[in-house]
């Protein structure tokens, strides 16, 4: 499914990233593109590429987000990583959407809503027959009547499709964050139905498979862990559930 992370700056939206990145299947193969380096994965088949600025303040040299994520088509890559969604990188990573390639990104945007307005104004201007290829939309925020330094899970959004009258993006809010109790509400996941008919499951055991992992997550959290033994032990899990 195709992500796409979203919040203010410091909500931890890169590092969300990273952590549903470590699910990745190792022999998928990963091409990452940023302007600084945040993206780190424990995958043996992950091509790491960065932007740079052009040699003495002119346009000589210079390698744009733009150029590598043309470029990484070339390699036929499972997966695009795209560090932050800016301009027109994005008409270039929503293409790889509807070709058939599974993306990731990050994008400030303080909600939902917020998220789908400025991909469809200036300077991104996305046509709205491509909204369809995002899947999900998952919102950070920093929740200070927490803490100083919590951050929170805001909303899980799926992107269900476009009405080709209005143009209006249809979406299902999954989970959503209660400020007051501090819990999560969860709704039905629609997309949890589509992954089962498009890789030929019953939904009886996609829900068995999430309870098992639920498990192997609640072990591993009570191990603590480094985020390279985490990786291992999601590795371990797919060769042997048992």
């Amino acid at each position: 499914m195709n992500v796409l992370f979203c919040g203010g700056t410091g909500t931890g939206k890169t590092s969300f990233l990273n952590s549903i990145a470590m699910f990745i299947p190792e022999h998928a193969k990963v091409v990452s593109i940023e302007d600084t380096r945040e993206v780190r994965l424990d995958h043996e088949n992950w091509l790491p590429a960065v932007a740079r600025m052009g040699f003495g303040g002119t346009k000589t040299g210079e390698v744009t987000m733009f150029d590598l994520l043309k470029e990484a088509f070339r390699q036929n890559p499972n997966y695009i990583i795209v560090g932050e969604v800016r301009g027109e990188e994005a008409a270039v990573m929503f293409q790889a959407m509807a070709s058939g390639m599974t993306a990731m990104s990050t994008m400030h945007a303080g909600s939902a809503d917020d998220a789908l307005k400025r991909l469809q104004t200036r300077p991104i201007s996305l046509p709205s027959s491509l909204m369809d290829s995002l899947d999900l939309l998952i919102v950070n925020s920093h929740a200070y009547e927490k803490g100083p330094s919590a951050r929170r899970l805001k909303e899980i959004v799926e992107i269900q499709n476009v009405d080709p009258n209005t143009n209006k993006v249809n979406v299902n809010k999954v989970f959503e964050w209660d400020p007051v109790t501090d819990t999560y509400k969860h709704y039905d996941a629609k997309l949890l139905k589509e992954i089962a008919r498009l890789k030929g499951y019953s939904e009886e055991y996609i829900y068995k498979e999430l309870e098992n992992r639920k498990k192997v997550l609640t072990w591993i959290n009570e191990q603590k862990f480094d985020w390279k033994t985490v990786t291992y032990y999601f590795k371990v899990y797919r060769r042997n559930k048992q």
